[in-house]
């Protein structure tokens, strides 16, 4: 590949649609990603608990759907995420969880692109929705994803800069204390994972397991002449490596016992890679939160997070949405 060979956004179709290849998911692969990403929540690792809960089984994380969604469109619809063109990245993932997803499910993606405006910048935008569907055509997950594509030139763009990094801070919630949607306001509950460093075992594991395994993060040659110069790690697994460091230090505040919070939605937006070496840390902080229109002893709480590298760069900016419980009255 020459960059001067680079896939341009007029070449690309105006739309193009398909599934992927089905697969299954074994409780072996729930145990695989919280390993690969860090998250061990009982929800998904402990069968006894997961026997308690309403579904009666634990289940499988919202992001092995979204990572295995990614994947197979790597592997099915390379075009959606510019796997073969060098001067393309992914800026913008968003998936929104509908159904539990449990072991022994079989998952596909229907997917569907369109190529969107060219607004006169360097890049313009490739839309990729999609539907995860289980093996009873029940949606379990849908979203989207944006691919930048150069516009008028093939030389190498650096994508748009990043926000500045909120001020770091150390998150000590209060022993004993049990936290509602009440107590959570704008800017609330900030703090500051411990760090991760990002190696090549992780993204060549990550890679064969999810399918997410060429372009950017696979190929060196590749890499070496396309848009950032080197290999990469994938974005999504750097949001899920960030998500599970936020997490673990999430759960340490008590939270009620009945009215399960539930996962609702991430979305992420692409600043600068990390590289393998890099030191990713999770800075986190509280957007919003409200009650809910539906059910009143639930709330809608949105957790913002920046995935910083060891330059206290801000490499991802996400959005965790949940259903939180609310106090009783």
């Amino acid at each position: 590949m020459n960059p001067s060979s680079f896939l341009l956004h007029a070449d690309y179709p105006e739309a193009l649609s398909g599934e992927t290849t089905p697969r299954s998911v074994g409780a072996h692969d729930i145990v695989t990603f919280g390993c690969l990403t860090g998250d061990y929540n009982r929800f998904h690792m402990d069968d006894h608990y997961g026997a308690s809960l309403p579904y009666g089984s634990r289940i499988a994380h919202g992001l092995l759907s979204a990572s295995l969604a990614l994947g197979g469109l790597a592997q099915d619809a390379p075009l959606a995420v510019g796997r073969r063109h060098g001067g393309a990245y992914l800026s913008h993932f968003e998936v929104n969880y509908r159904q539990p997803v449990f072991p022994g499910d079989t998952l596909r993606t229907r997917w569907s692109l369109a190529k969107q405006a060219d607004a006169g910048e360097a890049f313009a935008p490739v839309r990729t929705g999609f539907d995860v569907l289980n093996h009873k055509d029940q949606v379990v997950s849908d979203g989207h994803l944006l691919l930048q594509l150069p516009t008028a030139t093939a030389v190498r763009h650096a994508p748009p800069p990043g926000p500045a990094a909120w001020p770091g801070a150390y998150f000590d919630p209060e022993p004993g204390r049990v936290y509602f949607l009440e107590d959570f306001q704008p800017g609330s509950h900030a703090g500051e994972t411990e760090g991760r460093t990002l190696t090549e075992a992780d993204v060549i594991h990550y890679g064969g397991f999810t399918g997410d395994n060429g372009g950017h993060a696979g190929d060196a040659e590749f890499a070496r002449q396309g848009l950032f110069g080197a290999r990469i790690v994938q974005p999504l697994l750097a949001f899920e490596i960030g998500f599970a460091l936020w997490l673990k230090d999430w759960c340490r505040m008590g939270t009620p016992d009945s009215g399960l919070a539930g996962h609702l939605c991430d979305r992420w937006t692409f600043h600068a890679p990390f590289r393998i070496g890099d030191t990713l840390r999770c800075r986190y902080r509280t957007l919003s939160a409200r009650a809910s229109n539906s059910r009143p002893e639930m709330g809608l709480l949105i957790c913002g997070l920046q995935m910083i590298n060891q330059r206290d760069e801000v490499n991802l900016a996400a959005e965790v949405v949940m259903m939180y419980p609310a106090r009783k009255v």
